[in-house]
C-alpha cells in the first residue's frame, strides 16, 4: 500500500440498474460525495461500469462530478463479481482514490467487500452519516453505524489505510440529492481487458429470481409491514391476501427472513430496503433501529403492537396497542368479499 498522503479524491461507484437506468441510490451518494470533496478540496469521480456506457453519461454529469471514469462492453450488462472487482482493483491501484462509496445494493455490498479484501483496507456497511474530521488524521471519514441490535450509533473510522470505503442505503442521503452541473466534466474512457477464459463461471443469460414482486418496495406506495411478533408463517401468509386486497406490497423485518415466512428481498431497512410510501402499515413489529431507519421515509405510518413500550411508536404517525394477529383478522374481515 503506498503512503496515506498520496491518496485523494473522492470516488462512487455509480451502479446501473437493471441495465436501464443510474441506480437513485448511486445519485444520492453522488450528493452527498460533492459536498465531502469540496470540503477537502479534492475532485469527485464517478465510476461507471455498464454496456453502452455512454448513455448514462449525461445523467452522471448533472450530479456535480468533476470527472467520470467509465468501461463499457457487452460483459459488463451484467455484475460479474471477478471481472468487476478485477476492472476496478485495477483502477484503485492507478489513482489511489482516498474515499471510495458504494449504494448498499447486492451489487454494491458484494464487489464493496471484495475490493476492500483486495485493498487490505476496512469497510464500513450501511452507513447513517457521514462527516469529515482531522481529530484523528488528515481528511478521516466518520462513518455513523448501528450496533448492538441498533441499540447505540457507533462511529467508526479507518486511519491506517486507503481508500476508507463505505455502503450506503437508499435514502440515507435523499434529501442530500440535487442536480449540480458542473462547468467541464472530464471524461476518461478506460479500455476493457480482461481474459474471459479465466472465468470458471459464465453467465449465459439475464439472471432471473422467481418471487420477485414486479413492484419493488421502494416504489409501492402502500406498504404492509410483518415482524415476528405474528408467530407463525400462517399468519405472516395473511399480509399478502391483505396486500392483494388494498393493492399494497408486503414486507418486514429479519425475523421472519431467518423464520423461513418471507424471501430475503423483502427486507425493509439497513440492510434491505429502504421505502417511500404514501402509508406503511406495520404489524406485529418492535421497531429496531434496523428497521426504523428503512420507513422514515413514508409519509404515514401505522404500527400495531400489544407492547405500549414497543419503540416503534416512536417513530409512527398513529399508535394502535393490541394484538396484531386479531387486529389482521378484522381488516381480512373487512375487505375480503362474500361469497
Amino acid at each position: 500500500m503506498s503512503d496515506i498522503s498520496e491518496y485523494k479524491d473522492v470516488w462512487v461507484f455509480t451502479e446501473i440498474k437493471d441495465h436501464v437506468e443510474v441506480h437513485e441510490c448511486a445519485l444520492e451518494i453522488l450528493s452527498k460525495a460533492r459536498e465531502i470533496a469540496d470540503q477537502i478540496g479534492q475532485k469527485l469521480v464517478a465510476i461507471v461500469l455498464a454496456l453502452e456506457a455512454e448513455q448514462y453519461l449525461p445523467i452522471i454529469e448533472e450530479y456535480g462530478v468533476d470527472k467520470i471514469i467509465f468501461l463499457s462492453h457487452n460483459d459488463l450488462k451484467h455484475y460479474h463479481e471477478r471481472i468487476f472487482t478485477s476492472l476496478i482493483y485495477n483502477l484503485i491501484d492507478q489513482y489511489n482514490p482516498s474515499i471510495f462509496l458504494f449504494p448498499s445494493t447486492e451489487v454494491g455490498n458484494a464487489l464493496a467487500a471484495r475490493l476492500a479484501y483486495r485493498c487490505r483496507t476496512g469497510l464500513v456497511s450501511d452507513v447513517l452519516n457521514l462527516e469529515l474530521s482531522d481529530d484523528y488524521g488528515n481528511n478521516l471519514l466518520i462513518s455513523d453505524k448501528p450496533a448492538y441490535l441498533g441499540n447505540v450509533l457507533v462511529k467508526i473510522i479507518c486511519p491506517s489505510t486507503r481508500p476508507q470505503m463505505c455502503t450506503i442505503t437508499m435514502g440515507t442521503f435523499m434529501g442530500e440529492k440535487k442536480k449540480l452541473k458542473k462547468g467541464d466534466v472530464e471524461i476518461e474512457k478506460v479500455d476493457y481487458i480482461y481474459d474471459i477464459n479465466k472465468l470458471k463461471i459464465k453467465i449465459l443469460g439475464a439472471p432471473t429470481r422467481k418471487d420477485k414482486p414486479s413492484s419493488t418496495l421502494s416504489d409501492a406506495k402502500f406498504v404492509i409491514g410483518g415482524g415476528h411478533g405474528l408467530n407463525s408463517k400462517a399468519n405472516f401468509d395473511k399480509l399478502y391476501d391483505l396486500a392483494k386486497y388494498t393493492n399494497g406490497q408486503v414486507g418486514g423485518t429479519r425475523r421472519p427472513i431467518m423464520n423461513g415466512w418471507m424471501p430475503e428481498h423483502l427486507q425493509i431497512g439497513i440492510s434491505g430496503e429502504t421505502i417511500f410510501s404514501d402509508l406503511y402499515l406495520s404489524l406485529g413489529i418492535s421497531g429496531a433501529i434496523q428497521h426504523v431507519v428503512g420507513i422514515t421515509d413514508s409519509k404515514t405510518i401505522v404500527a400495531i403492537n400489544k407492547d405500549p413500550n414497543a419503540p416503534i411508536f416512536k417513530a409512527a404517525d398513529y399508535c394502535i396497542i393490541g394484538d396484531a394477529k386479531e387486529i389482521l383478522e378484522g381488516l381480512l374481515d373487512h375487505y375480503r368479499v362474500p361469497e
